[in-house]
């Protein structure tokens, strides 16, 4: 079969050498056109033309470390798209005017062994063979870069690739590209464009008013001699305050301009920047709270990364070298943090809701929902727009038609994003797969007034019924983890019952335990708040050693399970863990914040309680948006490295994961209008301009309340 595909040719030089007919495979393409520009390809491949030779190194070939597990043969897309051929029309007549010009047309292919080829093998394999020149092992990215004349489709080099290897491999095209294809709005594209150039204007005209207005007051306090007042916008000063007039920092008195004025302010780049990077305590903050949701998030983001290298990268053993060693663990169990997320809303959600009515003794429950509904939505509406509509359009690549498959389940599913409805209703073809956690928060959160008016109406009930909730669905989890023989997690390096685990995975009565837990921390710490906590040293000093033995044990308790060589958990291990590792996780968690906000962190409180953390905690809900929506790697180098080969490998995976702080997972919501422990805003902060615009219309809606 090898040698059937092998053609010798002979060099100017005299030289003689064998050349694969895989290397033109349309050939025997049914457009004329693409059959007589590659039969020139062919013939002038061995002559003295230079515009064939890069063509043909541009085509995937036997890579290098294929028995370390690479099978990439991307070939290069760059040189192939510098192929820009103009025919002698002279030399070769039969080619008609439109076709003697001609460019370089990338075309990705994958050839998997069909399913009989691999049960029945033979001495006569039909093609087989031939998958050791076009390596192919059946992954779903083993891509194969083929580089032919632009008169050519992706369809002509399937067909082509199909007739040479024969029956017994399945051959099929992704989205070719070449230098000369155009970028194509659709309608919704223009939606779009048009409303980030809206919002865009907005930023600058509100910053530009900001800055107008703040040069007139201090122009105006000069003149006056007084200090502008450290206070709220639209305060009046402290009565005979007067002082150094160059303090020009604070913002114009917003009672002083009109409604238009106001609105446009809440824009201003300025203003919100300020406000990000604000520092300064308030009064009952549960300050830890800031570096725990930070360092969480960081935590989920490595882990993605993580998994990016290991599903887009093929050196098995390097990645199998990475799982083994007992540090990675702490990678491949970075999906805990996502119940620290669930931990810290319930917390937050409880602390400030027993805080306002205790306050006011009202609630309000449709605008409780409202307002949530909205400041997760505007921003999460925009990145969910970017992706259905521009996101295509933002890169390329050999790779880059895998774009199309988001791209597609946003443009069907955008819905049930804005819902929050995509980890129930078809969630295998999910728009932002990672968004399931804003789904399933919002479903708790939709829910909560079951838990917390029992707490503020009739605390002991409340406490009991809380309880009885928690340990409910505590039963509920360990029974269907031992009823549906469940794996304990997600095993990264072996996929048994892989698919059962994730079914299970991403409902809300599945997650619920650990938000419960916070419930509960948080009812506990607003009973507790202004009143000293008075431990001795026998009494704290053992909820530490157990919250570090708890956390560790269930970081590292699957540390002997994660290889595919690596014996299979017993039922009883997998009951236990599976069922109750998050809640133990949970635990460890509430301990480490209790401690904190009680007085007895010592030097760890001091560093979770830095205020250098509380504008880092801010960029998280925007920032998680971005890393979902674009996914790591993000990098130019990155991107460079894949258009011409993708492998696994130690530097590689190190710098996609030193990547991390370019983005941030996701985010803690904060549930309630009055919420004065914390400042933990959804909408603050992201690249490209999306805090401003984000923190603008938050401003503007609590200014239309005021209004």
């Amino acid at each position: 079969m090898l040698a059937e595909l092998l053609e010798e040719r002979t060099l100017p030089s005299g030289e003689r050498l064998a050349v694969s007919c895989l290397a033109a495979p349309t050939l025997q393409a049914r457009d004329d056109l693409c059959r007589a520009h590659s039969r020139i390809f062919w013939d002038e491949l061995t002559g003295e033309a230079l515009w064939p030779k890069p063509m043909f190194d541009a085509i995937g070939k036997l890579p290098d470390g294929v028995l370390a597990g690479n099978t990439n043969t991307l070939g290069s897309f760059d040189e192939c798209l510098s192929v820009d051929v103009t025919l002698n029309a002279a030399k070769y007549p039969d080619v008609p005017a439109r076709g003697l010009h001609f460019v370089g047309r990338y075309v990705p292919v994958t050839v998997k062994p069909n399913r009989s080829a691999l049960e029945d093998p033979s001495e006569d394999d039909g093609g087989i063979v031939a998958v050791a020149i076009l390596p192919s092992v059946g992954k779903a990215t083993g891509v194969i870069g083929m580089c032919v004349p632009s008169s050519c489709s992706g369809d002509d080099v399937a067909r082509g690739l199909q007739l040479l290897l024969g029956r017994k491999v399945s051959v099929s095209a992704l989205q070719s590209t070449t230098s000369e294809d155009s970028v194509e709005f659709t309608s919704p594209d223009r939606a779009v464009i048009t409303i980030m150039a809206l919002f865009g204007g907005l930023m600058v005209a509100g910053t530009c008013l900001d800055l107008h207005y703040r040069g007139c007051t201090r122009r105006l306090m000069a003149m006056l001699q007084l200090k502008p007042c450290a206070c709220v916008p639209g305060a009046d000063p402290p009565a005979g305050q007067q002082g150094d007039a160059s303090d020009a920092t604070q913002p114009p008195r917003l009672s002083a301009l009109g409604r238009p004025q106001q609105a446009l302010l809440a824009f201003s780049v300025y203003s919100n920047t300020r406000k990000l990077l604000d520092t300064t305590p308030r009064e009952g903050t549960l300050a830890c709270l800031h570096s725990i949701r930070f360092f969480s998030m960081t935590w989920v983001v490595l882990g993605h990364a993580a998994f990016a290298a290991f599903s887009t990268d093929y050196s098995p053993m390097a990645a199998f070298k990475w799982g083994r060693n007992p540090l990675f663990e702490v990678v491949l169990n970075s999906l805990l943090s996502v119940d620290t997320f669930f931990l810290l809303s319930g917390l937050v959600l409880a602390y400030s809701f027993c805080n306002a009515h205790q306050k006011t003794g009202k609630l309000n429950l449709p605008m409780l929902y409202i307002h949530r509904y909205l400041r997760l939505t505007v921003p999460y509406a925009f990145i969910t727009a970017i992706t259905a509509t521009l996101f295509l359009h933002l890169g390329s690549g050999p790779l880059w038609s895998f774009a199309k498959f988001p791209q597609s389940r946003c443009q069907e599913n955008w819905w049930k994003n804005l819902l929050f409805v995509q980890n129930i209703v078809d969630h295998k073809r999910g728009c932002l797969g990672p968004t399931w956690y804003l789904a399933v928060d919002t479903q708790l959160f939709a829910f909560s007034p079951l838990v917390l008016l029992p707490l503020v109406w009739r605390p002991v009930l409340g406490v009991l019924w809380l309880c009885a909730v928690t340990v409910g669905f505590m039963v509920l989890r360990v029974a269907i983890w031992a009823g549906g023989d469940l794996p304990p997690l997600q095993f990264h390096f072996r996929s048994e019952r892989s698919d059962l685990w994730a079914r299970n995975y991403k409902y809300p009565w599945m997650r619920c335990t650990v938000w419960l837990v916070g419930i509960g921390l948080g009812f506990l710490l607003h009973k507790l708040r202004g009143r000293r906590v008075t431990l001795r040293p026998w009494q704290y000093l053992p909820g530490w050693i157990a919250a570090f033995a708890v956390g560790i044990s269930v970081v590292y308790g699957m540390y002997g399970y994660q290889m595919p060589w690596d014996p299979t958990p017993s039922k009883a291990v997998a009951v236990a863990y599976g069922g109750l590792h998050r809640l133990a996780w949970g635990l460890a968690v509430s301990w480490v914040i209790f401690a904190c906000v009680t007085g007895y962190g010592g030097v760890i409180n001091t560093f979770l309680s830095h205020p250098g953390f509380v504008p880092l905690s801010r960029l998280t809900y925007a920032g998680y948006l971005i890393h979902v929506a674009l996914g790591p790697p993000t990098n130019e180098d990155e991107a460079a490295s894949v258009a011409s080969d993708s492998r696994f490998s130690n530097d590689r995976c190190s710098r996609r994961m030193s990547s991390v702080l370019h983005t941030m997972p996701p985010p803690v919501p904060r549930s309630f209008e009055s919420m004065a422990d914390m400042d933990l805003d959804r909408t603050r902060a992201a690249p490209c301009g999306l805090p401003s615009c984000t923190l603008g219309l938050r401003s503007l809606w609590h200014w239309m309340r005021a209004g």
